[in-house]
């Protein structure tokens, strides 16, 4: 008879990789979000000293076509930081919905696992009663045939 922990173990082995896999696309994603952190941040940072680039110029006095180059490149850096912050809310959507999903595939594996052990449990405790029960008979048995033998 097929122990049904045994009959378990592929599907275990199943929870397992695809946990392992939903480990691999969390880890991928959180990976992305950094990224993409990281661009914006650089896009600010590089706007902000722009600004102060364009300040510091301004002071000495500028050409209104200089004014106009800074200003529009200023209206670019703009453009370009919404577009990354758009970028990076999705990644943080995609990074969360991986996280979700790496819970859903660990809690399941952990569930799993708990029938997993309850059946090796009870299988051995089913093993220990068997076992038990051949001590008892055998012990019966040669009380049994001892008093045959006094009683000859």
């Amino acid at each position: 008879m097929n122990k049904k922990s045994s009959r378990l173990k592929p599907i275990e082995k199943l929870a397992e990789d695809k946990e392992k896999s939903a480990i691999a696309e969390m880890v991928s994603a959180r990976n992305t979000q950094q990224s993409q952190q990281q661009k914006l941040n650089d896009l600010m940072s590089y706007r902000f000293e722009y600004i102060e680039q364009f300040q510091s110029r301004g002071k000495n006095g500028m050409q209104s076509s200089q004014v106009q180059q800074y200003q529009q490149f200023i209206s670019q850096l703009d453009v370009a930081i919404r577009q990354q912050e758009t970028t990076l809310e999705m990644s943080v959507k995609i990074l969360d919905e991986s996280q979700n999903k790496w819970r859903d595939k660990n809690s399941h594996k952990r569930a799993l696992n708990k029938v997993v052990r309850r059946y090796k449990s009870e299988e051995f405790r089913a093993l220990e009663k068997t076992e038990q029960n051949a001590v008892d008979e055998q012990n019966t048995q040669k009380y049994n045939q001892k008093n045959r033998e006094n009683n000859s």
